[in-house]
């Protein structure tokens, strides 16, 4: 079980910040102000994280 942040690529619009990533019933989402620590997430949930974010544009990194 893995935790995880995600924040989009730079583009030059603007300093990003690391955000959680959560549990939705969608799928993922970032998380908020609300719901500041991120879900533990298994092993084919990381796996599919990875691809969305790599298919999305945004950068991804493990949190102890």
């Amino acid at each position: 079980m893995a935790r995880f942040q995600a924040k989009p690529r730079e583009d030059g619009k603007g300093p990003y910040r690391w955000a959680h990533v959560v549990r939705s019933r969608k799928g993922f989402r970032l998380g908020s102000i609300y719901r500041q620590i991120g879900d533990d997430l298994n092993p084919d949930e990381t796996r599919a994280l990875t691809q969305i974010c790599a298919r999305e544009g945004f950068d991804l990194r493990r949190v102890p």
